[in-house]
């Protein structure tokens, strides 16, 4: 009786270790977005006047960048604080200028806006939230990691089966 070898088994176990961490990957880079989102719409919500609302520019070599220039003024407890982000990120860079409007036009000088501040820092502040999409779609990477999983845990199996014979 011929002995097969064990490359097969070998070569399976890392395509299963591999996709279980693309996988892993995935559902974890998913599953931070949906938590910090879901985190920032429990924070309390304070008045805020916009003073600043307009396009900005830099340029980088021969590319200009359009980016939404916006400050505005919040109070938590008794002391004054300034907030720049639309959202928890950075406020991005367009290379189309006519991206930014918009939110010019929303976000006019002196309007009132609610402010959502981080309770253990008042200084982390957003006046729109981040979407929980990423928590939606979490399933599909999901199912990478199980398969990897069930893949590299079957070829182990094989293996173990294998040299005990």
């Amino acid at each position: 009786m011929k002995k097969e070898g064990i490359g097969g088994y070998l070569y399976l176990a890392c395509i299963g270790l591999a996709l279980a961490v693309m996988g892993g990957f995935f559902v974890f880079v998913l599953g931070r977005g949906y938590i910090r989102a879901k985190e920032t719409q429990e924070w309390p919500s304070y008045s805020a006047v916009v003073v600043v609302s307009e396009v900005g520019d830099r340029q980088i070599g021969k590319a200009k960048e359009y980016r939404h220039n916006l400050v505005y003024e919040y109070r938590v407890d008794d002391k004054f604080y300034r907030g720049e982000r639309l959202k928890r990120r950075e406020n991005p860079y367009f290379k189309k200028k006519n991206k930014i409007e918009p939110f010019v036009k929303k976000f006019p000088v002196g309007s009132r806006v609610l402010a959502f501040v981080n309770p253990n820092d008042p200084t982390e502040v957003l006046i729109e939230h981040e979407t929980k999409a990423p928590g939606y779609s979490i399933w599909f990477p999901a199912l990478f990691l199980l398969g990897g999983v069930v893949v590299f845990s079957r070829a182990l199996l094989k293996l173990r089966h294998r040299s005990g014979s």
